[in-house]
């Protein structure tokens, strides 16, 4: 699978098995994971891995499909999906951007969800499979946080969430939530994504002052 950078949103490119038929017949057949989401309106598409309506903007049957995200979250940003012939099946660009003002700063956050983005994007053209990872609700440890070189930096720390609940403070190094490892963005969205619910106890070791430090806190 190929990354290429985009300064205002994401694309991937990535061979499949399936014929290009198919895979365009996938693309026209999709439809959400769950029933708690609103399915397609008419001239719209469901669009798969980002599990969300798409108003069609242009279309080349077999070949390419650009529409525009119509439900939260990424309201308004473009989706384009072009396919084309490859020797061992078919290669599928898909690019999602113009995510406006601010996409820099939120990049490390949504560069999270988009890893899981693409791999369903892969499975549902490779075997035909909705693996919905994307969808997985987040949780909050209480605190905003920043990457820098060292690790994950506390930005802020909300009054009476987990984080200060643990003696978190801003300014502090976070080291691990629940014994895991946490260094990015990515990192962390896995812990919250994953076995951490509201209500979980969760206990935070933090850098302070060339101290380390350890409390717990409630999600």
């Amino acid at each position: 699978m190929e990354e290429h950078h985009r300064d205002d949103g994401f694309e991937a490119t990535f061979v499949v098995s399936t014929p290009r038929a198919e895979a365009w017949k996938r693309l026209v057949e999709a439809r959400p994971a769950s029933d708690a989401l609103t399915p397609p309106d008419a001239g719209q598409w469901w669009i798969p891995g980002v599990e969300g309506a798409a108003d069609e903007l242009e279309v080349v049957p077999e070949q390419r499909l650009r529409a525009r995200k119509a439900s939260f979250p990424c309201l308004g940003t473009e989706i384009v999906v072009t396919m084309e012939d490859a020797d061992t099946g078919t290669r599928i660009t898909f690019a999602q951007f113009g995510f406006g003002p601010g996409f820099e700063e939120q990049r490390p956050w949504l560069e999270s969800g988009w890893w899981a983005i693409r791999a369903d994007l892969f499975l549902y053209f490779e075997r035909g499979v909705v693996g919905a990872r994307h969808l997985r609700p987040w949780g909050g440890i209480g605190c905003g946080v920043a990457e820098t070189p060292a690790g994950l930096t506390v930005t802020d720390v909300q009054p009476g969430g987990c984080a200060e609940q643990a003696g978190v403070q801003a300014g502090d190094l976070i080291l691990t939530i629940a014994g895991s490892p946490v260094l990015t963005v990515r990192d962390l969205s896995v812990v919250v994504r994953g076995p951490l619910r509201t209500g979980s106890e969760v206990k935070i070791r933090h850098v302070r002052d060339g101290e380390i430090l350890s409390g717990t806190g409630t999600m």
